[in-house]
């Protein structure tokens, strides 16, 4: 059966890229006639306040995003990630590094592997890093084709636990889309680097492969990503329906006039309803782009 996700982090209120994102996942699952389930990404809790993920599910019932089963919470899962993390050190596909921020910038923003060359031991106050082989050279993407690592580059050596002891996403994404049985990822493409370092490590730790879909990232005036880190305004649900029709649009679905025109009178059941049954991924644009005031 089809299980997708959506994967919030509640360190600020949903914003239309996120819309985009949780609209794209739900469309795609329930016109495949699979689950859709949500996951709070909350392992980061210097970041993350139960407000937002409060406020998150209330936004999510109000637009009519309803998920299937109960929600994982990152931060309840601690354990876990440990067992698994100490099993992958235990193996060997780990090394200790206490580089600083400092010296990775001065770097110019990736590793410098001086840990790895030195195989440092893990201990207390130093990350955990993945030994990566950079096997993963490539995957096929539902909506971009085949992407090659060489095109987007990222940190090999990723790390799998921070220097203040929080597990970090690469890590924990892994673990529970295969503990959940997600069988695809729609999310931005934004993460298509950080894809291939996860293949990777879930070929490590003996996970079947999982079928991504990068969706268009929606930009603000200025080109900027919307983001909780570029201060992008919550959703204004005043109009619940325009604002799925205005995310529907932007994810390239095609709709007759007299839907837009109905729109105010719709309910969102009945917008989503239609929605789901013509949701066609092939139309979903490859290129990011300003949302439309």
């Amino acid at each position: 059966m089809y299980r997708g996700r959506f994967a919030p982090t509640p360190s600020g209120p949903l914003h239309f890229g996120s819309l985009v994102a949780a609209l794209g996942s739900f469309l795609r699952a329930r016109n495949q006639q699979g689950e859709w389930h949500l996951r709070i990404e909350d392992i980061d809790e210097t970041r993350c306040r139960q407000e937002y993920t409060d406020s998150i599910l209330r936004d999510l019932e109000t637009l009519g995003l309803f998920w299937d089963g109960v929600p994982l919470i990152q931060s309840q899962r601690h354990e876990i990630y440990r067992e698994i993390l100490d099993n992958l050190n235990r193996q060997g596909y780990t090394y200790g590094c206490n580089c600083t921020r400092n010296l990775i910038k001065l770097n110019g923003g990736r590793h410098p592997a001086s840990c790895r060359l030195e195989n440092l031991p893990w201990e207390k106050g130093a990350g955990i890093r993945y030994k990566s082989s950079s096997s993963v050279t490539g995957f096929t993407d539902l909506i971009r084709g085949f992407l090659s690592r060489t095109d987007f580059p990222a940190e090999n050596d990723f790390l799998l636990k921070r220097r203040d002891c929080y597990f970090t996403y690469n890590l924990v994404c892994v673990i529970d889309d295969h503990e959940t049985g997600i069988t695809e990822i729609v999310r931005g493409a934004d993460l298509i680097p950080d894809t291939f370092g996860q293949l990777e490590l879930a070929r490590t730790l003996g996970y079947p492969e999982i079928t991504y879909a990068s969706l268009p990232l929606a930009l603000s005036e200025s080109g900027s990503k919307y983001s909780k880190q570029n201060h992008a305004p919550g959703l204004d649900l005043l109009s619940p329906v325009r604002l799925l029709l205005k995310a529907a649009v932007f994810l390239g679905q095609e709709y007759p006039s007299e839907i837009s025109a109905a729109a105010d009178d719709l309910t969102v059941s009945e917008f989503l309803k239609y929605a789901v049954r013509h949701f066609d991924i092939t139309k979903v644009p490859v290129l990011s782009r300003k949302v439309p005031v």
